[in-house]
């Protein structure tokens, strides 16, 4: 991506660029932070049909959640053009814990920020779910695992056919929905001085199953939830639901494989 590629409507929105670069970011959309006469901005770009509906779904998501109280970014517009999708948010000013944490911070700092991600993870299964992530069709594992099938069947995942039959085969006990995150990854909450003070990445926010949630949260990562200490520390931070491991397993390593 560069100043060219951005559409005209965007560039009415966000005035002159001064400078763009480009954050550490997953493989789904081209990420860009823009320094503009009107401000900082965050522009994502997707050109794959996957994840193209990912940044629609995004996009919706951010806008019901703009009146909760949660740390969302502001969006301002969602824009079509060709097979090309672009989403137009406000910079939050931090860095994602994931990179706070490969930075080796003091095991003071390190275990704060481990204690908010769990306390905020806590504030988002606690807030009322908006209307319209509530669907009466279907539970939401089943619909999920139907997505899953469509992935494995239409897109390049990690899953494999095999997996997804036992995935159908073999549930964990049913839970009460909560309002749920959906990709609640260490990349995808921002902290500024060990403070959370950003979430991001709302493409997977539903009415769902909170265990899916805490399973993705405590992926081991390097210096971060490699050790049974920093699972404590978040969990007791949570303080609602603990998970067996055949659980995480589910979760972690068998549905979120096709997403």
């Amino acid at each position: 991506m560069n100043i060219h590629d951005i559409p005209d409507e965007i560039l009415g929105q966000i005035g002159k660029i001064h400078n763009i670069n480009f954050p550490r970011q997953g493989h789904t959309s081209i990420v860009a932070i823009l320094e503009t006469t009107n401000g900082k901005f965050v522009i994502k770009k997707t050109e794959n049909e996957l994840y193209n509906e990912w940044l629609l779904e995004e996009y919706k998501a951010l806008q019901y959640l703009s009146q909760t109280g949660l740390l969302v970014p502001k969006v301002y517009s969602f824009h079509i053009e060709n097979k090309t999708r672009w989403l137009l948010m406000d910079h939050i000013e931090g860095i994602s814990l994931r990179a706070f944490l490969s930075g080796t911070p003091n095991l003071k700092d390190k275990e704060k920020a481990i204690t908010n991600f769990g306390l905020c993870l806590r504030s988002i299964h606690e807030c009322p779910c908006p209307i319209e992530f509530i669907k009466d069709d279907k539970p939401w594992l089943d619909t999920m695992l139907s997505k899953a099938e469509y992935n494995l069947n239409h897109f390049e995942v990690d899953g494999t056919e095999e997996l997804l039959s036992q995935l159908k085969e073999v549930r964990p006990k049913s839970m009460e929905n909560t309002f749920i995150h959906g990709d609640f990854t260490i990349d995808n909450v921002l902290v500024n001085d060990c403070n959370i003070v950003g979430i991001i990445d709302w493409s997977g926010a539903a009415y769902g199953d909170p265990r899916y949630d805490i399973a993705l949260a405590i992926r081991p990562k390097f210096n971060a939830f490699d050790h049974d200490r920093d699972r404590e520390l978040f969990l007791n931070a949570y303080g609602k639901i603990r998970l067996t491991e055949e659980e995480y397993n589910y979760f972690e390593g068998g549905l979120y494989q096709f997403f």
